[in-house]
Formats: C-alpha cells, structure tokens, sequence
C-alpha cells in the first residue's frame, strides 16, 4: 500500500461471542466486547478510528458516536500497530496501554528500528513493510511481562521480544486465547515466526516461548486467526520455525 493511503473501511469477523478481529488489507485489529464497552488491541494504520467506530456498532447495535472503546493496548511500536491510537484516543477518551520498552517510539522520542531482514524477507519489506508514520500517542500506563490487565476476562502480558525490543502478547487462560501482535503471523492456515525482526533470534525465543501456552485459539497481526487447535499446530510450526530460521 502507498504511504499516506488507507482504505475506508474494514471487515469485521467475529472470533467468539465477546472476540473480533477488525481485518484491514494491512494488519488485523482485535476487539474484546466487555458488557457495554469495547478494548482493542492495536490499533492499525493512520485513518482507520472512524471505520473501527462504524464496526464495532455493528456489534453493539447501535451508533458509532455511542461506541465506548476504554481501552487500547498496543502490543509494540510500529506504525501499522499504532497509526489511528492516537485518533481513537482522541475521540473516545481509551486510555492506551503499551510496552515499556516501546513507550519511546510510541511516544515520538525514538525512530522506529529497522529489522534485521533474511534475503527472502528483502522484496516483501519493500512491498509490503512501509506504511503512513503513526502519530505520537503518549501512553497512560506502560506494560511488561506477567502483568495482570484487569479486564473482565482475566488476561496477561506476555513479553515477546525480537519483532521489537518491547513487543509483548496477550494470553487469557481461563479462554485459552492468546492474542500474539506480530510474534507469530499464520499462512496457509498455519502459525510461522513472524516477519521483519529487529532481532530475528530473540523472536525465534519469542516464537518458541508462545508455542509452550495452553492456547486454542491464536490471533495474529497478519494473517487469519486459528479457531482450533492452536497449540498443537504451533508445537509442530516449531520444528520447522523460529530456532530453524536463524
């Protein structure tokens, strides 16, 4: 996609009853329905907060400008994770959550770090690894491994460093649900190591950390979410991913 252009709207596609993934040609979005309000986790690129807004009234059966999102977690700092959080801040008052060992690029003090890229990852950055900068959003808390998020489904952060320095998961246990970032994208129905690692061994630890989590359900920032079976699927992924691919 050219930088600077985004689509006007987003496929809504639910997971479970309370689970949704907001999908963009770009990257997935992930709603989690909490009795009459909303968390998202990411938040996409630039220009999506209004076509997140409509969707999610689909949900809620009523108007967008009556969407209450409360929270927006990031799970790192890149731009087609953090585009429309600052927007979607704005306009619905979410406080946004994020790594701590992100929070600079999130908040604009640092440039985001270019990726270590194996030679077949080369033509796919260069089409597919540049979008719009995201706006500077400041953080109202900081998250790090092993915290407890305080949802009404219980969840934690997982650190999953390597796609970046601070990029973490989320796991919901008692849901066996983990929500991955950019730790893990799927292809062809199955889970893989991520794609465009600053540090492409720490995210192979990453990988292999996550596969260890009692999860049937796995969504991921690019490509579809696995319904089933999670864990079996990224227990064999792991013999061909991560370590594999250093």
């Amino acid at each position: 996609m050219t930088p600077g252009t985004v689509p006007s709207d987003v496929t809504l596609e639910p997971i479970t009853d309370w689970l949704y993934c907001l999908r963009t040609p770009v990257v997935a979005v992930y709603a989690i329905r909490q009795s009459a309000e909303f968390v998202l986790l990411d938040s996409g690129v630039v220009g999506y907060e209004r076509a997140y807004l409509r969707a999610l009234a689909e949900i809620a059966g009523g108007r967008p400008e009556d969407v209450r999102v409360t929270e927006i977690l990031l799970t790192h700092g890149h731009d087609d994770h953090t585009g429309s959080a600052a927007a979607l801040k704005a306009i619905t008052g979410a406080k946004v959550r994020g790594p701590a060992l992100d929070a600079d690029v999130i908040e604009g003090r640092a440039a985001r770090p270019y990726p270590r890229l194996r030679e077949w990852e080369i033509p796919l950055f260069e089409r597919f690894g540049r979008v719009a900068p995201a706006p500077p959003v400041t953080l109202d808390e900081r998250v790090e491994d092993g915290d407890r998020l305080g949802w009404e489904r219980p969840a934690q952060i997982v650190a999953t460093p390597g796609h970046t320095c601070g990029s973490v998961a989320v796991f919901l246990p008692e849901d066996h649900v983990l929500i991955a970032g950019d730790a893990i994208a799927t292809m062809g129905g199955e889970p893989m190591l991520g794609v465009f690692n600053a540090d492409p061994e720490q995210a192979a630890d990453s990988f292999h950390r996550l596969a260890r989590f009692d999860a049937n359900i796995l969504c991921v920032g690019h490509g579809p979410a696995l319904t089933r079976d999670a864990q079996a699927r990224l227990a064999r992924a792991t013999t061909s991913e991560g370590r594999d691919q250093r």
